[in-house]
């Protein structure tokens, strides 16, 4: 082709030739032009979409990242392009990754600083991913200083760039139209609209409002993760001297870190430590309700008592925002032998739970604080159902006979749905042991209801009844750890 365009160029601006001659060969000339354009752009687009493509018939896949196997941990979301998966490699040493779905898998050697693109084709619907590698980092470091003040105690606080973040995702337009991810019933919600809706066009603003519009999963990880950072004295963002990230455990990097100059920026033009200072009298109300009422001792006393051989944590830091709707999440750290939870919870705003009253403080005051009480006990079933490895995976195998998919459980595959199952019949067994028996089956119903008709958790009435009767009729002295075995024979059995 190449070779034709340099015979016809002569004819075209030789001035001997004719004009006859000339316009043929100039058409010629333009035609094949035209032509080679639209091949180098075709060549051009089958090098972009020439990326390696396996197939899935399902929306969750497994991962073996190094030695650790993941199953049923990575859900596939077309609209993220691509959907970032970070490979933490140890002192920057090269790793195989592997992709499992149940038709296929890919594997990749990842190196430090570089990425890797591939197409899982679920069912037709394109899902790009990418393999990125970064030098492992510890999420957290304890120094002596930090245990000595923490050892032993329990911290609740709202955090100012942590309250920042989900001011911003609150007045996005995805946070007004998601009332399931922010609470739009306080006044504190209104105070913030007042404040903050004349910023709703920062670029901030705009980051959060993109990155949860194209995957809302990312939610958890923004919000957590802004926990990671502090005001200095002189109102500059600056990066925790303890907390790399504080996100999900299995997560490499601080999702928020590269937003660091737009949160500058949204806290300076909004002048949010202002609107921190003047609604200092929200967060005090609501961190000194989980200090005085909900008795979180008395919930680490109970859940160390059952699960004796889990994890003990040296401490509890909880971290909750009253712009937080209902979801809650939790991870843990470990660094020179000590040991923190870090629940990320919401308030439990009174006017939600009105249809339950009349009822006494006690059963109020147990029901409300089912909402810490799911997220610490994750730090304590989470390694307890681990101890089984795969009989966890197995008894819940059958994964359209537990959840819903067309309901919020449908976020929730593998072992998680059986920690979901474990962590809302503690509620139950809790009610057992602390409210009056006249008030029992009303507070366990709604358990019951919240999960199967609410949420989604299909068989959770059935097992929430037979983890009831197993632990009523349990052997004296034996704990919940210990029933653990005829729990999974429960699951293996309806599975």
């Amino acid at each position: 082709m190449v070779r034709i365009f340099k015979a016809l160029l002569p004819l075209v601006v030789n001035s001997g030739n004719s004009f006859a001659q000339k316009s043929i060969a100039f058409a010629i000339f333009m035609l094949l032009g035209v032509f080679m354009a639209q091949h180098t752009r075709a060549q051009n687009n089958s090098t972009k979409e020439e990326l390696p493509v396996i197939k899935s018939n399902v929306s969750f896949v497994s991962i073996r990242d190094g030695k650790i196997f993941k199953k049923n941990s990575w859900n596939l979301v077309p609209e993220a392009k691509p959907d970032v998966y970070d490979v933490g490699l140890f002192e920057g040493v090269p790793q195989k990754v592997t992709f499992y779905t149940d038709m296929d898998s890919i594997s990749f050697l990842v190196s430090l600083g570089k990425s890797y693109d591939f197409i899982i084709d679920w069912n037709g619907k394109k899902c790009h991913q990418r393999l990125v590698g970064q030098k492992f980092v510890p999420a957290a470091v304890f120094d002596e200083k930090y245990i000595e003040k923490r050892k032993g105690k329990i911290f609740i606080s709202i955090p100012e760039v942590y309250e920042l973040v989900n001011i911003a995702m609150a007045v996005s337009s995805f946070g007004k139209a998601n009332k399931n991810f922010i609470y739009q019933k306080s006044g504190y919600y209104r105070n913030v609209l007042d404040w903050f809706d004349k910023f709703s066009n920062h670029e901030f603003v705009s980051t959060m409002d993109s990155i949860l519009s194209q995957n809302s999963g990312y939610y958890a990880s923004l919000k957590m993760n802004g926990k990671a950072f502090i005001f200095d004295a002189s109102g500059h963002i600056q990066r925790s001297e303890v907390f790399d990230r504080t996100g999900f455990r299995d997560q490499k990097t601080n999702m928020l870190l590269p937003y660091m100059k737009q949160m500058q920026s949204f806290a300076d033009k909004s002048n949010f430590l202002a609107f921190y200072r003047e609604n200092s009298e929200t967060y005090n109300y609501q961190i000194n309700f989980y200090k005085d009422s909900v008795n979180i001792p008395e919930m680490q006393t109970w859940l160390e008592k059952n699960f004796p051989g889990a994890s003990t944590y040296d401490t509890y830091n909880i971290i909750l925002s009253p712009l937080v709707a209902y979801n809650q999440s939790t991870t843990w750290f470990e660094s020179n032998g000590f040991k923190e939870l870090q629940p990320h919870i919401n308030f439990p705003y009174r006017q939600d739970f009105k249809s339950l009253f009349p009822i006494s403080k006690v059963a109020e005051y147990t029901y409300r604080g089912n909402i810490v009480f799911t997220e610490i006990n994750h730090g304590y079933i989470n390694p307890e159902g681990d101890k089984y490895g795969s009989k966890v995976y197995e008894a819940v195998s059958n994964r359209n006979k537990w959840v819903d998919s067309s309901k919020s459980a449908n976020g929730y595959t593998g072992a998680r749905i059986f920690h979901e199952y474990m962590n809302w019949g503690l509620i139950s067994l809790r009610i057992l042991d602390y409210v009056e028996e006249s008030e029992q089956e009303k507070l366990i119903e709604r358990v019951e209801r919240s999960m199967e008709n609410g949420r989604g958790f299909l068989q959770f009435k059935a097992f929430n009844q037979e983890l009831i009767e197993l632990y009523k009729n349990r052997k004296e002295g034996s704990t919940i750890a210990d029933l653990y075995p005829q729990i999974l024979a429960w699951f293996e059995k309806n599975n």
